[in-house]
């Protein structure tokens, strides 16, 4: 005669039950079939993780003109203004604006109070400009004009610097060391530094070519 159930039997029938199924659900099955540990499928998720957070940002698909300018305040300098091209920083579309006005500012500060030839003030303003962006008025160069090629370098940021449209013309072209993981924004400082000083060393030395 079978023993009757006991609420202590059903109990632990019930425990056990509980346990299988929650066994169940710590080893998920791996691609192959066979299941997997919790520490291993943990660890997968952490590693994709990690590869979805250092995926550059895409890069223009075409260069983009920023809308900030560098007007100089000194008549006496060889250029009165300074403009950015875009032509690979990678910023995403909802973050370029800030990023070119954090660069056109950074900038203007390090050419107006950087180390340079007290007899060369570099006093400057930010002007805003919705219309350079549209690259059909970017299809001859002016005189007395900087242009400012910029892209994004392994290790940081490169920028290029042309007097004008021919070959000649460029009378810079350099890799900035900057780490970008942290702050993308705070690592312009770098680069808006190095320009200056190249703009400063080329007004010190008369040469705006890559021949002189």
């Amino acid at each position: 005669m079978a023993r009757p159930v006991t609420l202590r039997g059903l109990l632990a029938l019930a425990l056990t039950f509980a346990l299988a199924c929650e066994g169940e659900r710590a080893t998920p099955e791996a691609e192959d079939g066979t299941l997997g540990s919790p520490a291993a499928v943990g660890a997968a998720e952490l590693a994709q993780a990690a590869q979805r957070a250092v995926e550059p940002a895409p890069e223009s698909p075409d260069p983009v003109y920023s809308p900030f300018l560098v007007e100089m305040s000194e008549a006496a300098l060889p250029f009165e203004v300074i403009s950015f091209k875009d032509v690979g920083m990678s910023f995403p579309e909802q973050e370029r604006a800030l990023a070119y006005e954090t660069l056109a500012e950074g900038l203007s500060h390090a050419l107006r109070f950087g180390e340079g030839d007290e007899h060369a003030p570099m006093s400057s303003l930010v002007r805003h400009d919705e219309r350079i962006t549209d690259p059909s008025n970017h299809l001859y160069c002016e005189g007395r004009h900087i242009y400012v090629d910029l892209w994004q370098e392994r290790e940081g940021w490169g920028y290029s610097l042309w007097s004008g449209c021919d070959e000649n013309d460029e009378f810079a072209h350099v890799a900035v060391e900057a780490p970008r993981h942290d702050d993308r924004l705070a690592s312009l400082a770098p680069l808006a530094d190095d320009i200056a000083a190249r703009l400063r060393e080329a007004v010190r030395t008369g040469c705006f070519t890559k021949t002189c």
